[in-house]
């Protein structure tokens, strides 16, 4: 990845929880579900998968896609012509399990843009990541309101502009909303953020896998 490479959204969609004061990475117990679909969505934009409401109605394998891309696409093909197992609800479930945010973790440790710690808990070793730059959250935040102010009324032009809007959309859909854009100022975005997870199609499959969990989490 050079400098002028956008980092993928799943990447992203992590370092948003970073907290802007400790650096210290805070995800809600659903992250796992919106990494999934941040991963879907990242193929959505490379035009790797072409999504139609609901569905994966295609997908063009690359020459260049990386390991969990192949595997994306090796359910794919292995789905058919199956309308089940192509559905979005069904491909963020398989990626729920198969791609774990430990991976885009490991991969941003290894950049050097996280820092990693074990500390034991009870005997046990647990993970804990902190951003080098605690600000790295609130500057992707910042730039996606920036992103959202400027597109209310045109829309998303630029390539740029339609990741900001999916990124928006799994902040929505993760509920980090209220997190990144507090107060009265805000509520623009917040609103925009919610709108986008309700009607771009890999956020709003975000949206009701995480509404299901939370359901079954409460039962």
């Amino acid at each position: 990845m050079t400098s002028s490479d956008p980092r993928p959204l799943a990447e992203e969609l992590l370092l948003l929880c970073a907290d802007p004061a400790t650096g210290r990475l805070r995800s809600p117990t659903t992250f796992p579900t919106a990494v999934a679909g941040a991963v879907l969505a990242e193929l959505q934009l490379t035009g790797t998968i072409t999504v139609e409401d609901r569905r994966i109605t295609a997908f063009r394998p690359l020459d260049d896609h990386d390991e969990l891309a192949a595997r994306v696409l090796t359910e794919l093909d292995r789905a058919g012509g199956s309308r089940h197992r192509t559905t979005l609800d069904h491909a963020l479930g398989e990626l729920r399990y198969r791609n774990a945010p430990r991976r885009h973790l490991d991969r941003l440790t290894d950049q050097g843009v996280l820092t990693v710690r074990t500390p034991g808990f009870l005997g046990l070793p647990r993970r804990r990541w902190t951003a080098v730059r605690p600000n790295t959250g609130a500057l992707i935040a910042e730039r996606v309101a920036a992103t959202l102010a400027r597109t209310a009324d045109s829309g998303p032009t630029t390539p740029a502009e339609q990741r900001d809007h999916q990124l928006a959309g799994l902040i929505g859909a993760a509920g980090l909303e209220r997190r990144l854009y507090r107060g009265a100022e805000g509520e623009p975005a917040r609103r925009a953020v919610r709108r986008l997870a309700r009607s771009l199609p890999v956020p709003a499959a975000v949206s009701r896998a995480v509404a299901r969990r939370r359901r079954a989490m409460s039962s």
